[in-house]
């Protein structure tokens, strides 16, 4: 499975991540986009990829932008969303979490079906939200 990493989540985070998990491939948005990209021209284009990746990322604004919320649901893509908690986490924290927590995102990613938003919280409990319809 492929995970791309959106703008807002840590770079070294997912750089981490890629050598945490080496059964997937993580792709972080600096390795593919200028910085402030705009979301309605990545999401597009990352929807397009096959296979379609599962979006990882702390933008709380794609899921209240309805522009943004339009294109994901239009993406097919799975959304792992970090709540609003992560951005004020310290490093060392967020990454020992994030490490803890990815074997569950993966355990509820391989269960979702596209147009789904999983939100991870700081606690490891994973909301889990329909875009379809």
């Amino acid at each position: 499975m492929i995970f791309f990493t959106d703008e807002n989540f840590i770079h070294k985070a997912a750089l981490m991540l890629m050598a945490f998990d080496d059964r997937h491939e993580v792709r972080p948005f600096l390795n593919y986009f200028r910085r402030s990209t705009p979301d309605e021209q990545w999401i597009p284009q990352v929807g397009g990829w096959n296979p379609r990746p599962v979006i990882v990322g702390g933008d709380g604004r794609i899921l209240t932008n309805r522009v943004q919320r339009q294109l994901l649901r239009e993406s097919q893509c799975i959304y792992v969303h970090l709540a609003s908690g992560w951005t004020n986490t310290p490093w060392e924290t967020y990454a020992w979490k994030l490490i803890k927590y990815w074997p569950r995102v993966l355990k509820e990613t391989f269960a979702a079906r596209p147009q789904t938003v999983l939100i991870l919280r700081t606690t490891g409990v994973i909301d889990r939200v329909n875009l379809a319809g």
